[in-house]
Parts: structure tokens; sequence; C-alpha cells
């Protein structure tokens, strides 16, 4: 009985093992190609592993169950196995991928953690509404309202008056200014909270 049941497992556990080998080249011909690349991102991880299944003879394809005609479902279907080996392999690709995310991010939330306090002065409706604050130095600082934002409400209802002390979420951005024929950077306004 033993005998019988380890016949049949021993095909089982040879194609698991073939399985796990094509996955490993996959995985080793990827790490070659993207360690070539000048950035490591998904895009470029992806691109090498479509190169990779190029590389696979067509018994190593059907083994890890890769249609030629569908590499995207082929893809679904092998990215975590081949992941799984890569991690084994190439880790420092990972750590890049995972750097690039974090600097995108990074710079994603510098971009929006501008912020000003300061004494409201005035609004004002030029080419946009503009909102003037005054700092304690008495110096006055624009911000443009081009599209609604958190607590727009407050000046929708009039909730603000002269004096109140703001502070303003705002991002810069470049715009042209016809009266002086030139690019002029804005302080478009992200967010406004009544303090």
């Amino acid at each position: 009985m033993r005998i019988t049941i380890l016949l049949l497992l021993t095909p089982l556990l040879f194609w698991a093992q073939k399985k796990q080998a094509v996955y490993k080249k996959l995985a080793t011909h990827t790490c070659d190609c993207v360690s070539k690349k000048k950035d490591v991102t998904d895009v470029n991880l992806g691109i090498c592993i479509f190169e990779a299944i190029d590389l696979l003879s067509n018994k190593e394809r059907k083994s890890i169950d890769v249609n030629p005609d569908d590499k995207m479902t082929s893809i679904q279907n092998i990215a975590e196995s081949v992941g799984i080996e890569m991690a084994v392999i190439c880790p420092d690709v990972f750590i890049k991928i995972a750097e690039n995310k974090a600097d995108a991010n990074f710079s994603d939330e510098d971009e929006l953690d501008l912020f000003y306090v300061g004494t409201f002065e005035s609004m004002t409706a030029k080419e946009f509404n503009t909102i003037v604050l005054l700092d304690e130095q008495n110096q006055k600082q624009e911000f443009v309202w081009l599209f609604s934002f958190d607590g727009d409400n407050l000046f929708i209802k009039n909730k603000i008056v002269k004096g109140d002390k703001l502070e303003i979420h705002y991002r810069q951005q470049d715009f042209f200014d016809p009266k002086l024929n030139q690019y002029r950077i804005y302080n478009e306004i992200v967010s406004i909270k009544l303090l």
C-alpha cells in the first residue's frame, strides 16, 4: 500500500521540482535583465519577465502554464512564484523598486506640504479669487482659489471675517500672466482651516 502511494506521488514530486526549476530559471534571467537597466521600476521588471519568458523552451513554458498568445494572463499566474525566487536570487532589485516608490511618494508629499499661517486681510476677484493674508510682520501673502478645496465653505458661507487667523495649505503652480507677458508662480489653495 505504501509503495503504491509512493509510486503515485513520485511523478508529482518530479513535476513540482521541474516547475520550481523553471521558476528559478525565469527569476535568474529576470534578475540579469533588470540589473542591466538604468532604472529599476515595475515597468522594467515586467519587460524583463516578458523577455525571460521568451527565452524558455516550449516544454518549460508548458510546465508552468504559460500561453504565448496570452502573456499578460500568464504573467499574472506566475508572478508570485517568480517574485519569491527573485527575492532569494536578487533581493537588491526589490530594495531599489521600494526606494524608487518611497522617493516618488516623498516628493508628492513635499509638494502638498506647503502651508502658511496668517491673519485674513481680504479677498479680491481679479483673474481668480485671491485671498490675502498678513503674517506677524504685516507682510502680505496672496493665495489663489481655482478649485474647490477643504474649507472653501468657510468663504462661501461668509464665516471668515477680516482679522481671523487661518492656516492655508497650498501648492505652487506656474501660470502665464498676460499682463506681465511671462509665467508667474501662484500659490493655489489646497485646504484652509480657521484657527
